[in-house]
């Protein structure tokens, strides 16, 4: 509102994704939860991570947002043979059953059974704290009438002693020395010069700085199989959902799927760039996410590339993440 009379309050939004489709997660609700849970591990990690945040963000401004995530599926709840001989066995030892815990169990997940596998996500958004109220208490800065001026008069109405005249022609002659000295006849680039000293300002983009990087030393790139793709994601979910649309982009192409031994780049240059341990993290919960999807638990392997990296052959001017495909 434009008064500013409008007080922000809590926002809440509910997002349900429904995954009919997939034979792998629809048959088997062990692979589906065990998705699930790697999925919110690697969230869970990500409160770890050194990230950069954008240096137009006011910190003060922020919003607290937190996220919950629920699973259905038409097996919920439903246990394999081990667990129900485990189970078994506990009751015995226990000696005596409830029935009552037994059929709340029973009806909790029954309610958890939906036609297909679906995640419902909740998003919670709170503003942030008003501290406009806290502040109007504070003492109001001086006005600029009580302050000195920078050549404070004495009681008497003369100037201040301590800056003579003297003083200010030493300083008209090195500032008239300092443009008298320009040999060339734009000064704006000798400036520059000057300030620069050997240092190029670079035309070049971050993928293609890390294209040449890769070509000089990665010796297992081909030149005919690999493929490059960008992102200027700062944010840990952006960086996720990106990489797993490029598995996804790769291997839904059925006349061009991944061949052995290929690699897929990930140029990744505003994500995690001062932390290559951050970085690294980030890849192993990929790779747990990976080893949860039947379809390519056995497909593809990881690695990375990082300005921060110990060794030098890793030590890449940009963070890029690499799929190796099987």
């Amino acid at each position: 509102v434009g008064d500013g009379s409008h007080t922000p309050t809590t926002m809440r939004q509910t997002n349900v994704v429904v995954i009919p489709n997939c034979e792998d997660l629809s048959s088997s609700f062990r692979v589906f939860d065990e998705l699930v849970q790697a999925i919110n591990q690697a969230r869970r990690r990500a409160r770890d991570f050194v990230t950069k945040k954008d240096d137009s963000q006011d910190s003060s401004n922020d919003w607290v947002v937190s996220i919950n995530c629920a699973h259905l599926h038409p097996q919920y709840g439903v246990q394999t043979p081990e667990e129900r001989l485990a189970a078994m066995k506990h009751e015995e030892e226990e000696g005596e059953v409830d029935v009552n815990l037994q059929e709340y169990k029973q009806r909790r997940d029954e309610a958890r059974r939906s036609p297909y596998p679906s995640v419902i996500v909740e998003v919670q958004s709170t503003p942030p704290p008003d501290f406009v109220s806290r502040s109007s208490a504070r003492p109001e800065p001086p006005s600029p009438a009580s302050r000195p001026p920078f050549f404070a008069e004495a009681s008497d109405g003369e100037k201040d002693p301590s800056v003579t005249s003297d003083d200010v022609k030493r300083l008209e002659a090195l500032f008239g020395m300092s443009a008298a000295t320009k040999s060339s006849d734009d000064m704006f680039y000798d400036a520059l010069g000057e300030a620069f000293g050997d240092n190029q300002i670079s035309t070049t983009t971050p993928l293609e700085r890390a294209q040449n990087w890769v070509l000089e030393n990665d010796p297992a790139f081909d030149v005919n199989s690999s493929t490059f793709t960008n992102s200027d994601t700062r944010h840990v979910d952006a960086a996720y959902e990106f990489v797993f649309n490029n598995f996804a982009m790769l291997r839904s192409q059925k006349d061009t799927l991944p061949k052995r031994g290929q690699k897929s780049y990930i140029v990744l240059p505003n994500f995690l760039p001062t932390s290559a341990t951050s970085f690294d993290r980030f890849a192993g919960q990929v790779s747990n996410i990976v080893r949860s999807i039947p379809g390519l638990a056995e497909k593809v392997t990881v690695s990375t590339f990082h300005p921060e990296h110990i060794e030098k052959r890793t030590r890449s001017p940009v963070p890029i993440f690499v799929a190796t495909w099987k």
